[in-house]
């Protein structure tokens, strides 16, 4: 059953405004659609069992291949599958936001093909980050081309955290001098993000002002060993290997000169925007969507390299930031606001609505 004008998209979202990782991305959406007129709660699994949504809005159901322990993830998996038959049987229509295309590190590939293999035919529709997203998740998911998808981009942070310290001051809080080019790191560190190789391939830079920040919270002790093992072998890197709170986040992003993100696999990055947001020039691999985020803000403001992360693609990426002229006014992210998209976003709740696929049920309208 369609919405209309007067009566309120009920809305179940996981995560809606408790995000464990510390992201506001989801809080900062639906922040935006309650604004607009939708009504919206968290997910828990009793409000799909007896509550009345239009839409349950799925972000990383794929994080549940990642426990680590086969079996708790079975049971996990399993209830989700469980829960999206009953929501569907309910008339609640399942949507899902394709932020990734497969958990980031795959512990148990048998599970995860048989996660896919029931959790695409229950989607009635999904949203993607980028275009090259949503191309490559047809490609992948083949079942998707049956049902609608949309883009609708990731919004900046601009609103989301304590204004920018300015650069002069924030190195003088991290004892760093003013001549210093210094790149940083920032964001949880995982396996998949190749900390350890930007390390190593700084350390191959014969630069004395060159600086590297490795700021975040490694996912396990042996990656955080592996790093401070590669940094104590340079005095120029430093670590500070621990979660950190949203109001110190503007010191070490002011203190930057560029922001390297060198994951050996992406589809998006919520840590770019991030970068983005306080002004901050970032230098990605040419993966996933990070060309199409080029276009949207500026060859002034991201900088792809091809193949692995070398000591010349750091190089080049500290050259290109030294030498490129940027508008001061900072990158374009007009089109990236939340209300903006919170809009784009009811409105594609609405054309899978107006499906065939099923009926939406929500009594109160």
């Amino acid at each position: 059953m369609e919405t209309t004008s007067d009566q309120s998209l009920r809305v179940l979202a996981w995560p809606a405004f408790h995000n464990r990782t510390g992201n506001p991305y989801n809080r900062l959406l639906y922040e935006a659609m309650e604004e607009e007129g939708a009504v919206v709660e968290e997910f828990t699994p009793e409000r799909v069992l007896t509550g009345t949504y239009d839409v349950w809005h799925m972000h990383w159901p794929e994080d549940l291949l990642s426990i680590k322990k086969l079996k708790d993830a079975l049971v996990r998996v399993v209830g989700l599958l469980l829960l999206m038959s009953i929501a569907r049987m309910r008339g609640i229509r399942i949507v899902w936001t394709v932020h990734n295309l497969g958990p980031h590190e795959q512990r148990h590939p048998r599970l995860e093909r048989i996660f896919w293999t029931f959790f695409i035919p229950q989607i009635d529709g999904f949203i993607s980050l980028s275009e090259a997203g949503l191309r490559q998740a047809e490609a992948q998911f083949p079942a998707l081309r049956d049902v609608s998808g949309f883009v609708v981009p990731h919004g900046h942070y601009r609103t989301a955290y304590p204004d920018a310290v300015p650069q002069q001051e924030a190195r003088g809080t991290l004892d760093l001098d003013p001549e210093h080019r210094v790149m940083l790191y920032v964001g949880r560190i995982r396996p998949y993000k190749n900390v350890p190789r930007l390390i190593r391939a700084f350390r191959r830079i014969e630069d004395d002002d060159a600086r590297l920040l490795v700021v975040g919270k490694p996912d396990d002790e042996v990656l955080r060993m592996t790093i401070e093992a590669e940094a104590a072998q340079d005095d120029r890197v430093h670590t500070e290997l621990r979660f950190v709170p949203d109001e110190e986040l503007p010191v070490y992003l002011g203190a930057s000169d560029l922001v390297a993100l060198p994951y050996r696999s992406i589809l998006h990055s919520g840590t770019a925007l991030l970068a983005l947001s306080f002004d901050r020039p970032i230098l990605v691999p040419e993966l996933g969507a990070m060309g199409e985020l080029q276009s949207h803000v500026g060859e002034d403001w991201v900088h792809t390299y091809p193949g692995p992360l070398t000591p010349e693609a750091l190089q080049e990426g500290m050259r290109w930031v030294s030498e490129s002229e940027r508008d001061p006014s900072a990158p374009m992210l007009d089109a990236l606001t939340w209300p903006v998209l919170a809009r784009q976003t009811m409105t594609a709740y609405q054309a899978i609505l107006q499906t065939d696929s099923q009926p939406a049920l929500n009594t109160d309208t």
